[in-house]
């Protein structure tokens, strides 16, 4: 018997979406102690970042042991990733691998250029090293030599700012009549050697 289509699509939606709440769900307690907006919002952001990292395949050099951390890079303001280990706290380990939030703070503006001093070789390191990389809004425009530096590596590139993924990431978060939603690079995706889950990808905006 064939599989309906239409079906599939609405069990994988469904399926994302309940991960995605599950996550949110356990930040009721801080919601309630008078977040603003813009710390909401954020949390949403990392919601979707646990699950990005949930709904990935890896390939087995970069978890060589079954519990092996995940780590999550935050390329922005401190206060940024204080809130995405927040919320990776909360949604707890995927599978066996317990998530790990490491900070990147650099000044605004300061991935314009090309990456070309010692800090800048040990950021490009550093994100090399990571399973996700997000580039917070804050951090500016992003040049093209840090996504070519990341270029066929399997690190998975997430970001919020404005033609992220149209100037080579991977996952781009975006706003749209007050909900969150993303669209994705597949050929980034692709050549990354990542295996990005369908249940995301069919809930994706294909970006141009």
């Amino acid at each position: 018997m064939g599989i309906d289509a239409a079906r599939l699509g609405r069990f994988a939606a469904r399926a994302w979406a309940a991960a995605l709440l599950c996550c949110l769900a356990a930040l009721a307690p801080m919601r309630a102690s008078g977040q603003d907006r813009g710390a909401a919002a954020t949390d949403v952001e990392a919601a979707y970042l646990v699950n990005f990292l949930r709904y990935t395949q890896w390939p087995a050099e970069r978890l060589p042991s079954p519990d092996a951390p995940l780590v999550l890079t935050v390329v922005g303001p401190e206060q940024v990733a204080d809130r995405v280990r927040a919320v990776a706290a909360a949604a707890g380990p995927v599978g066996s691998h317990p998530i790990v939030v490491r900070s990147l703070a650099v000044p605004r503006g300061s991935l314009e250029a090309p990456l070309g001093s010692d800090r800048d070789r040990e950021a490009a390191q550093l994100m090399r090293a990571s399973h996700l990389v997000f580039f917070h809004e804050d951090a500016a425009f992003v040049h093209p030599q840090v996504f070519a530096d990341l270029w066929g590596q399997p690190v998975l590139t997430v970001g919020n700012a404005r033609g992220f993924t149209g100037r080579g990431g991977m996952l781009g978060l975006f706003r749209s009549g007050g909900n969150i939603l993303f669209e994705a690079n597949p050929g980034a995706i692709r050549n990354s050697g990542l295996v990005v889950s369908a249940k995301v990808l069919k809930l994706a905006r294909t970006a141009r």
